[in-house]
């Protein structure tokens, strides 16, 4: 069955972004912005999290902020239409992901915070609920921040053992199960009857309950929830059946214009497929990711941030490039090392240099909290840029939202862990960052002058080559490397522990053309980390122009 669903509400936020304060359209923002990162995921992690912690609203009872603006001056606003859980579940979700997967220290207060705000949104009933006043009484049933809700509560039972987040988890799914089924979809009036409040519903499946099959998918491996994984499994067969056809192609009218919604489905399908081995779950993501991801995915890994024909084609959102990445890593475990190649390259091309680590151009104006000290509070931030730089061409503010942050964090997260792996005696180097697991520390070539391994267990090494290297100029231990390669890696049967393995392994320059609905943009890589890019005179760049 590959007909599509009727349902087709307006978007409730497709045209509702609240304007900042006025500013000043006439200033002309700085060519490049200042310490881009292409090297370090702890680094990035380590500055989100920062920010994560520095943007409660005093006067919406410390819920967290929703939008921000960084040029050409500094804001923070609140938005009636993403309810408190909508940012506080993305960042229980990362900060206690980055906790575990890093060692970074995240102050209880935080975290405190982030839980107080996301059971606010679960004061109506199990389902997530918006709130449209600062301050203000929950005001309608948000199908969109469903799955936002299991992620922050999968992260609290899962890092803080917390019996409530346990509970609250098991009764939303319940109430899913109650009020929404593949046959019917929403029963609007009967939850409005029990809620009190109308249900704000999606165009689409994808863009609604369909996002909730990577958190739900988590909730099971952490807690062996039979309810989340079968609810997991009935939304991806829901999926598969009428959104992410066989044949893998892309259409806006059937997965809906909300690309994060695609990307994060997406992505959640692979962490189920992972999960409970389910290779025909794989084979219809990877249809997708190899076919209909194209058409709003480019070669260096930026995702725009809405496939509409009157939205601003420049426009990327990070989250999106996270879910691509996280998808490709899972993708790279089941068919292949050229997936784990797309995800190094979107890390080192896109997600990381996005960042914001430079706000020496703000100005900040007077005011209340919505004001006060910008350039130090949100460093760290992720949002809606062009592949270029902060500001995509023809628009003059930079406007990332407090949410994004969260999604892009957890994504680094997963990077993080995906960069070595060690099973059945063999440690995999997947990609080239630096890394320090039980079992191995990596120097990358990136940052050092050649790639270095030290074991630190027996077993074997197993170094992915990437696509652009040349064989026959890659050594180990200063002997050729060709006769160590099987498979398209560099294999290390027997290393010694404690002993350092020197592999020159240069990094190839080479340019690629970068094709969008508007422009064709040049980049020059070095290796999978783009070193130049024309920014098309916009501004904010990462990256000097190519000539």
């Amino acid at each position: 069955m590959t007909d599509e669903p009727l349902r087709k509400p307006p978007s409730p936020t497709a045209h509702a972004f609240i304007p900042g304060p006025p500013f000043d359209e006439s200033r002309i923002p700085p060519a490049r912005v200042a310490n881009v990162n292409s090297t370090s995921i702890p680094a990035a992690v380590e500055l989100a999290c920062r920010a994560m912690g520095q943007v409660f609203n005093p006067e919406d009872n410390g819920y967290p902020y929703m939008y921000t603006r960084i040029w050409p001056d500094g804001w923070l606003g609140f938005s009636p239409y993403h309810g408190a859980i909508q940012l506080s579940g993305r960042h229980l979700d990362a900060l206690l992901a980055a906790e575990d997967a890093l060692g970074i220290e995240i102050h209880e207060q935080v975290i405190a915070q982030h839980t107080e705000a996301s059971f606010f949104s679960l004061r109506a009933g199990p389902l997530p609920c918006n709130h449209s006043t600062p301050g203000g009484p929950l005001t309608s049933v948000d199908e969109h921040s469903i799955r936002e809700a299991v992620h922050g509560l999968h992260a609290l039972a899962r890092y803080r053992a917390s019996d409530r987040a346990v509970h609250a988890a098991e009764a939303l799914i319940a109430e899913v199960r109650r009020f929404w089924s593949a046959e019917r979809d929403w029963d609007q009036d009967g939850l409005q009857a029990a809620y009190g409040l109308p249900m704000a519903a999606r165009p689409t499946f994808v863009e609604g309950v369909g996002r909730a099959i990577g958190p739900l998918t988590k909730l099971y491996d952490a807690t062996g929830s039979d309810s989340a994984l079968g609810l997991a499994r009935d939304l991806a067969a829901h999926a598969a059946n009428r959104f992410f056809l066989s044949d893998g192609s892309y259409d806006a009218d059937r997965l809906g214009a909300h690309t994060h919604s695609t990307t994060c489905t997406l992505s959640g399908m692979a962490l189920l497929g992972s999960v409970t081995d389910d290779l025909g779950l794989l084979d219809r993501v990877r249809a997708f990711y190899d076919n209909g991801l194209g058409v709003i995915r480019d070669k260096v890994g930026w995702v725009r941030e809405r496939h509409h024909p009157n939205f601003h084609p420049e426009q990327g959102e990070m989250n999106n490039v996270g879910d691509v990445i996280e998808t490709a890593l899972i993708l790279g475990r089941y068919f292949g090392d050229a997936y784990f190649e797309d995800a190094e390259r979107y890390l080192r091309s896109q997600l990381l240099p996005s960042q914001v680590r430079d706000l020496s151009f703000m100005d900040e104006a007077p005011g209340g909290d919505e004001r006060r000290d910008l350039r130090r509070r949100l460093l760290g931030l992720f949002g809606f840029n062009a592949v270029y730089g902060h500001l995509p061409l023809g628009k003059n503010e930079v406007t990332p939202s407090i949410d994004i942050v969260g999604g892009a964090t957890a994504s680094l997260c997963a990077a993080q862990r995906a960069v070595a792996t060690t099973s059945d005696g063999v440690t995999r180097i997947n990609m080239l960052f630096d890394c320090e697991s039980d079992a191995v520390l990596v120097e990358s070539p990136y940052t050092g002058d050649a790639l270095r391994i030290t074991p630190k267990i027996d077993g074997g090494i197993a170094l992915r080559v990437p696509s652009w290297a040349e064989v026959d100029a890659i050594t180990v231990d200063g002997q050729p490397a060709r006769r160590f390669v099987a498979d398209g890696r560099i294999t290390l049967r027997r290393p010694r522990v404690g002993d350092t393995v020197v592999i020159g392994l240069p990094l190839a320059e080479r340019d690629l053309m970068v094709h969008h609905q508007d422009h064709d943009i040049m980049a020059r890589l070095r290796g999978d980390a783009v070193v130049a890019m024309d920014d098309l005179g916009a501004g904010l760049a990462y990256f000097p122009p190519v000539n």
